[in-house]
């Protein structure tokens, strides 16, 4: 097992620059994922560790190796893409010995690890079968295979479960992380677009977004303690509501003027002038009486998911969503609401970043 850093990676396609200065440390053993949305330079990121790509500018590291002149096969990574690329013409038992066989391991030793390996992800009898016989979940656990087969220090994963219907999905997030995390305790770079994935799998998120890294922790810090409004908004569902205001201060304490509501914030904020306020759905009070210190309210509408309900505000040009107890039915027009004082995030005005919360 080896850690991976990267450092001042930058990758340009002509004058486009999909990475840019890119540092980052995957810990040796980690499952780090990489998460942003469509051209953001997580898949570029990815392509550069595993040699696919060369980087323009910076270093990237594999254990105590700068491997940035290294040949892809002898990077000792193994990769995995959404589509899994199996070859059709083959078995099972070919595809996943194939690596081997390029390799020039011996015949006994690559039968014995085929079976090995196939054994491990539950996929023994099917060895004779070819990938058309297989379904999407079959097909996955022999594209991990053939990359597991080969003993890598650092596993590549590209989007791997996005072509698996929903329920396939969900169980194989934990099957991954179980396989890879604690049986193996492999180090794993994960790419993804999707937040639900990243919460669920990753020892340590990477947000990135437009080439640049946004914020690097664990889910948890991710969720609850956001650098800047894009991260604040990326992650989560529904994202965090963002207001943009004023920041007012009196003998009474610290206030914040939306331009249609005030707002009470906690008395050690410590901004000034333009601000953005942010609190997510699920951190609001709810009263259908009028109360000291809440904002009146009138639903247009309610989200119901499942357990949990959703109610859209609007106030002119301004859209919230937040989250209703059990006794707010829609019939409920108005209503009262403020955000929770310990779950509150003041952003800068102009860059967006955090400053509180």
């Amino acid at each position: 097992m080896a850690r991976v850093l990267l450092k001042n990676v930058t990758k340009k396609f002509e004058d486009v620059i999909a990475v840019n200065k890119l540092n980052l440390e995957i810990k040796d053993g980690e499952f780090m994922v990489l998460l942003g949305p469509s051209g953001c330079g997580k898949s570029t990121t990815l392509r550069m560790i595993a040699g696919l790509e060369t980087p323009t500018e910076g270093e990237i590291w594999i254990g105590e190796q700068i491997v940035n002149e290294i040949d892809p096969t002898k990077r000792n990574t193994a990769m995995v893409f959404q589509s899994y690329a199996l070859y059709p013409h083959m078995t099972v038992f070919g595809n996943i010995e194939f690596p081997l066989r390029m390799s020039n391991v011996p015949k006994q030793e690559r039968i014995k690890k085929v079976k090995e390996v196939a054994e491990f992800l539950g996929i023994a009898e099917l060895l004779n079968r070819k990938p058309s016989e297989l379904s999407g979940g079959q097909q996955q656990r022999v594209a991990l295979a053939r990359a597991l087969v080969r003993e890598p220090q650092v596993f590549l994963l590209d989007e791997p479960l996005s072509n698996l219907d929903a329920k396939i999905r969900t169980q194989m997030r934990f099957e991954l992380k179980k396989l890879l995390s604690y049986d193996l305790g492999i180090t794993t770079i994960y790419v993804t677009h999707d937040q639900v994935e990243a919460m669920t799998m990753a020892d340590r998120i990477a947000v990135m977004n437009k080439g640049q890294l946004q914020q690097v922790g664990t889910p948890d810090e991710i969720f609850y303690r956001p650098s800047n409004t894009f991260v604040a908004t990326f992650v989560g569902s529904p994202p965090m509501n963002l207001i943009e205001g004023d920041v007012l201060k009196d003998e009474k304490g610290v206030f914040f003027d939306s331009g249609h509501f005030i707002l009470e914030l906690p008395g050690d904020v410590d901004a000034e002038g333009k601000v953005i306020l942010g609190f997510r759905p699920q951190h609001t009070e709810v009263s259908i009486e009028a109360r000291e210190g809440f904002v009146k309210g009138k639903l247009l509408g309610i989200e119901k998911l499942g357990v949990e309900s959703y109610g859209h505000l609007v106030y002119e040009d301004l859209e919230l969503i937040i989250k209703l107890p059990e006794n707010i039915r829609p019939s409920m027009g108005e209503i009262y609401w403020r955000p929770r004082h310990d779950r509150m995030y003041i952003f800068d005005g102009k860059a967006r970043n955090l400053i509180y919360g």
